[in-house]
């Protein structure tokens, strides 16, 4: 067993989101099929001097806005026109909307990661010994993006966005298993204690308004649909023009290695 504590300050921050379902139920439905989780690194001191200023400047300039209940971006709620993003009917505000969320994403300096596990695959594969899709995935992922921090020296604290109290509870006894023991094949105790030094994950709900969650959430979906076709495996729609250019104003900050899928 290897656990490891130490008293020291991180430079940078991992913001996690997930899309899709973790449960294995409905698998022959390609909307049920897949979970991904996506995975944003900023730089702290960056983050902390430009990134939620950011954002809320260009909430300010497209929707209402309340600075005791400033509009929280959701992908599903942007998608449906749901409580502030209503205004995106008029075609004209949604146009320059994509094109401002566009640029911003252009501008932003991180590093994005995405994991995505084929349910159905994994279950026929290990019909005995299945793994939590989610912590699965979450395991797979942090290993990666071990792998950039450990090459950089550097190292980095998880936020992640709240899934509730039973969810937060096995996801943070899942971390501490993988700190104390590793993961399978995928990475060591000492590996992630020296890549993520925090041993508690920070969770965090939407109305926390936290930045790097919200820019998870906008482009978890598509980096999820783009894995998924890139490996040749079908998906139960085809990506949305919207969709495709969130993915292109981004991929030059997906890491080399930064799309990987699980079966």
């Amino acid at each position: 067993m290897f656990y490891y504590n130490p008293v020291v300050v991180v430079n940078y921050r991992l913001y996690i989101d997930e899309t899709g379902d973790h449960r294995y139920k409905q698998l022959d439905k390609l909307e049920s099929r897949y979970l991904g989780l996506t995975g944003v690194l900023f730089k702290k001191e960056y983050y902390d001097g430009a990134i939620p200023q950011a954002l809320e400047s260009l909430k300010k300039q497209f929707f209402k806005y309340d600075p005791d209940t400033p509009p929280i971006l959701v992908r599903s709620w942007i998608v449906y026109r749901k409580h502030a993003f209503g205004v995106l009917v008029n075609e004209d505000l949604r146009k320059k909307w994509e094109c401002a969320i566009f640029n911003l994403y252009r501008t932003i300096k991180m590093e994005i990661f995405t994991v995505v596990i084929d349910k159905k695959a994994h279950i026929e594969h290990y019909p005995m010994e299945t793994f939590d899709a989610y912590i699965y995935s979450l395991a797979v992922l942090l290993w990666r993006v071990r792998g950039y921090l450990h090459f950089h020296k550097l190292q980095a604290d998880i936020i992640a966005e709240a899934r509730g109290k039973v969810e937060d509870a096995k996801i943070q006894r899942a971390f501490t298993y993988i700190r104390q023991n590793g993961f399978t094949d995928y990475g060591t105790a000492e590996g992630y204690c020296q890549a993520f030094p925090d041993d508690e994950i920070k969770f965090r709900t939407k109305i926390h308004n936290v930045a790097g969650l919200q820019l998870a959430d906008l482009i978890a979906y598509g980096q999820k649909v783009k894995t998924v076709l890139d490996n040749g495996k079908p998906y139960h729609k085809p990506p949305s023009l919207f969709t495709n250019k969130l993915n292109e104003a981004i991929e030059p900050n997906v890491n080399r290695y930064g799309r990987y899928y699980l079966e």
